[in-house]
C-alpha cells in the first residue's frame, strides 16, 4: 500500500472527532450566549411605560352665597272701638194681676209638618162613641189631585155599613190629646175604616231598613196597638204584613213576612228587623206591589216608613202605574219631598213626616 493511501486512512477518524468537538462546543456557546441574552432582558427596564391618563375639568369658582333679604311683616294695627256706655237703665214695667184672676189651661194644638190636629171633633168623637163616617178624616180629600179614583164619598156611595161605638170610659182623647207617633198611627188607622170598602182589610208595612232606622221602628212597634184598637172597633177582618227592604255592599236585600192576624207577631218581626245598610224605595214599592199575596176582595193598603229621600231604578211613574194596577192605596211616613207627597195624594193615602214619630 503506497504510503499515501496509508496517511489518509488514518486521518478520517481523527477529522470525524473534531468536527464532533466542534459542534458541541458550538452548541454549548449559543446555549451560554442565550443564557446571558435572557438575563440581560430580564435586568434593562421595559420600554413600556405605564400610561395614567387624566381627565382635567375647569369648574367655575364659586360665588359667595348671601342669604336673602325677607321683607318685614308689619302686622295691621287694630284701633280699639270705644263702645258708648249705656248710662241710664232700662226698666220693664211689671204687669200685676189681680189675685183673682183664674188660669185657664188649653190644650195645644200639635203642628205636623203640613197639617194642624185640632181638639175639637178630630174623630167625630162625642160621649157615646166614634162614627163610621169620621168626617173631619175625610173633609180634604175630595178636593187634592188624582184623588177622584179614591173619593171616600164615591167608595162609600153604595155600600152600607153597620155603625159602631166604642167601649170607651167616658173619655176617648182626641187626636191632638194624643203623643205624636200614636197620633199618627191613629189618623193612618182612621182613615183606612173611614174608606174601605169592605170589611176586609190587608195592611203591609214597607219599612226602610236602613242604618238609621232602628228608633223608627221601634216607635211604629210600640204604638202599633193604637191603629189596631182601631180595627178591632170597627170589626173589620185584617192582617199586617211587613217587608224590610234595604242596600248594602252584597247587593239588594228584599224581605216579606206574610200578613198575620197576630199582633204580637207582627210586633216581635218588626223587633228583629236588622237595620243596616241603604235603602231604595222606589224598587221596593214596584217589587213589593208583584210579591205581596193579597187575599182576594181585600182592601190592599201599604204603608211606606222611611227616613231617606226615595231612590231606586223607577220613576214616580211606573210605581203609580203599578201600584194602581194593583189596587194598592199607598200611605207614607217619611221624608218632605215631592215623590212621597205624590204617591200618598194620587193613591188615597195619607202623608205624614219621619219626624212625627218622635225618633228625631
Amino acid at each position: 500500500m503506497p504510503p499515501e493511501k496509508m496517511r489518509t486512512c488514518g486521518m478520517k477518524p481523527k477529522i470525524t472527532k473534531t468536527i464532533y468537538y466542534a459542534l458541541v462546543l458550538s452548541i454549548g456557546l449559543h446555549l451560554a450566549l442565550v443564557s446571558v441574552l435572557r438575563v440581560l432582558h430580564h435586568r434593562e427596564p421595559s420600554s413600556e411605560k405605564d400610561i395614567t391618563y387624566l381627565q382635567i375639568s375647569q369648574i367655575p369658582s364659586q360665588r359667595a352665597l348671601r342669604p336673602l333679604k325677607r321683607k318685614q311683616r308689619v302686622p295691621p294695627k287694630f284701633m280699639p272701638v270705644k263702645q258708648p256706655q249705656i248710662e241710664k237703665a232700662v226698666s220693664l214695667p211689671v204687669v200685676s194681676l189681680p189675685a183673682t184672676a183664674p188660669i185657664v189651661h188649653q190644650n195645644p194644638v200639635t203642628h205636623v209638618r203640613g197639617f194642624s190636629l185640632p181638639t175639637s171633633h178630630t174623630l167625630g168623637v162625642d160621649k157615646s162613641g166614634i162614627n163610621s163616617t169620621v168626617p173631619s178624616v175625610n173633609r180634604d180629600i175630595g178636593n187634592r189631585p188624582g184623588a177622584s179614583k179614591f173619593d171616600s164619598q164615591n167608595v162609600l156611595r153604595g155600600a152600607k155599613y153597620p155603625s159602631f161605638k166604642v167601649p170607651v170610659d167616658d173619655v176617648l182623647p182626641g187626636v191632638s190629646d194624643l203623643s205624636l207617633p200614636t197620633a199618627i198611627l191613629t189618623r193612618i188607622g182612621q182613615h183606612i175604616v173611614a174608606n174601605r170598602t169592605t170589611d176586609r182589610v190587608d195592611i203591609v208595612f214597607i219599612v226602610d231598613a236602613s242604618g238609621s232606622m232602628k228608633d223608627n221602628i221601634n216607635a211604629v212597634r210600640n204604638h202599633l196597638n193604637r191603629m189596631t184598637n182601631l180595627f178591632d172597633t170597627a170589626k173589620l177582618d185584617f192582617t199586617l204584613g211587613i217587608v224590610a227592604f234595604r242596600e248594602n255592599m252584597f247587593g239588594w236585600d228584599f224581605d216579606i213576612i206574610p200578613q198575620t192576624r197576630s199582633l204580637s207577631q207582627i210586633k216581635r218581626s218588626l223587633t228583629k228587623i236588622k237595620c243596616r245598610g241603604g235603602e231604595n224605595a222606589k224598587d221596593a214599592l214596584i217589587r213589593a206591589a208583584d210579591e205581596v199575596a193579597f187575599r182576594q176582595n181585600a182592601d190592599a193598603h201599604f204603608i211606606l216608613i222611611t227616613d231617606e229621600y226615595v231612590s231606586g231604578n223607577y220613576s214616580a211613574k211606573d210605581v203609580l202605574t203599578k201600584v194602581s194596577k194593583a189596587k194598592i192605596k199607598v200611605g207614607v211616613i217619611g221624608r218632605d219631598e215631592p215623590f212621597q207627597k205624590f204617591i200618598a195624594r194620587s193613591t188615597g193615602g195619607l202623608w205624614f213626616p219621619i219626624e212625627s214619630l218622635g225618633a228625631h
